[in-house]
């Protein structure tokens, strides 16, 4: 019970805060906190061009970590048409 703890404080951030707590309580407060931050991570990453589905589950594995990476990661970029492409809509000119 002890390793579990330990691996959800690392993949909820606890561990970086030296939070230390009975193996119970801080398995149901990495838990808490993960489940807590799963919709953010998933508006965020939706909003950023990224798979809702994909990050949150990686909102609920990792939950801050995976929170602050769909903020860092830059949102894709747009497909750029080939330059002999005329703009669209057509300008004035176009008649």
């Amino acid at each position: 019970m002890t390793t579990l703890a330990n691996i959800l404080s690392i993949a909820s951030g606890f561990a970086l805060m030296g939070y230390h707590e009975p193996p119970a309580n801080l398995i149901a407060t990495s838990i808490i906190i993960n489940v807590a931050l799963t919709p953010l991570t998933a508006i965020v990453a939706s909003r950023r061009g990224r798979s809702a589905l994909r990050w949150t589950i990686a909102g609920l594995a990792l939950g801050a970590w995976a929170l602050a990476a769909v903020m860092i990661i830059p949102p894709p970029r747009p497909d750029q048409p080939p330059p002999d492409t005329p703009p669209f809509p057509p300008t004035s000119h176009a008649a």
